[in-house]
């Protein structure tokens, strides 16, 4: 990003640029500049990203490090990691596997787990109810004008953006209300959340369907949209998925994992095209193994799928090494 001119322009006016960005915060004159709106495919997923000027996103970090954080972080759940220091995707997995060998040194396979989506997370979040957190948490009559402005800044004027720090932190906290409800008053077992996928436990199907309908209209009732057809309730007896995550808690305790299958397509998808690009020139087989070792191996490698890992070794090794005599790339595909 360093090349960019936007970026060289913010570097060499760096210290006159922050006195001008302060007197504007302090004055309350500042506003945000109109950003980049465009669409990027995660994962199979196309979603809608909004990047931010780069004047803005000085501020938006002294924001989000020294305002939101603060005092959003002390009422949130300690399982709720996506977009924290610390945390992430991988301590979620390892917090889920942990609750499930609890539940079965107490209970066998016997209980439930519960899988709750919210749909359109990110697009249909309650403005209003930001702004009450807001009021409720921001004493400052300034600080909270600042965090009313990014809030307002939005797009249509409806939901959160993608890609905003602000945004990030105002949406992993949102629910945390609700997370403390459903620890501290519903009971239910090992609750958690990453982003906007739940889980917890519970004892019988019964129950299970008790949780399931409380939580989901707690959640209604402050203006969230749960997916009902996404939720469900899972015996422990079998497998299911979360977070593109396959779980098995199998008869004997241990806990099964498997990644996402669809990144399989895409390694193989991307692997045909590297090789058209290695025959005219524009890459070499190192650079392709490499990204292999990087990307697909070392996600799969996490989980037990050692028999993914050893097929797209072989695809490696049937399209770029068969037929080539390059010993000094082998170490490369090796564990």
């Amino acid at each position: 990003m360093r090349w960019k001119q936007s970026t060289q322009n913010f570097e060499r006016h760096l210290f006159s640029g922050t006195a001008r960005r302060r007197r504007e915060v302090l004055s309350g004159k500042w506003r945000p500049k109109p950003g980049a709106h465009f669409t990027l495919r995660e994962r199979g997923k196309v979603r809608p990203i909004d990047a931010p000027h780069i004047n803005d996103r000085q501020i938006h970090k002294t924001h989000t490090k020294e305002v939101l954080e603060p005092l959003y972080t002390p009422g949130m759940i300690y399982y709720n990691g996506a977009s924290q220091r610390g945390k992430g995707l991988q301590f979620h997995y390892k917090g889920l596997k942990k609750a499930l060998r609890k539940t079965y040194r107490e209970s066998g396979r016997s209980g439930y787990i519960i899988l709750v989506d919210l749909k359109q997370f990110f697009p249909s979040a309650p403005h209003a109810a930001i702004y009450e957190r807001h009021r409720r948490l921001i004493y400052d009559p300034r600080i909270r004008a600042v965090a009313d402005t990014v809030v307002a800044s939005v797009p249509g004027g409806v939901g959160m953006p993608l890609g905003v720090e602000p945004s990030q932190m105002e949406m992993v906290s949102l629910p945390s209300s609700v997370d403390n409800w459903i620890a501290c008053q519903l009971r239910a077992k090992n609750p958690a959340h990453y982003m906007d996928d739940y889980h917890m436990g519970a004892e019988t199907k019964e129950q299970a369907e008790k949780f399931l309908q409380a939580t989901a209209q707690r959640m209604e009732d402050m203006g969230l949209t749960v997916n009902r057809n996404k939720s469900k309730i899972v015996p422990l007896t079998k497998p299911f998925r979360f977070c593109k995550a396959k779980f098995h808690l199998t008869e004997t305790g241990r806990i099964i994992t498997h990644g996402c299958r669809d990144g399989m397509k895409r390694a193989r998808r991307k692997l045909r095209f590297f090789q058209g690009e290695v025959a005219a020139g524009r890459k070499t087989v190192e650079e392709v193994a490499r990204w292999l070792n990087d990307g697909p191996i070392a996600y799969y490698e996490q989980f037990n799928d050692h028999g993914r890992v050893l097929k797209l070794r072989r695809v490696f090794y049937a399209m770029f090494i068969k037929d080539r005599n390059t010993e000094e790339v082998k170490p490369c595909i090796g564990s």
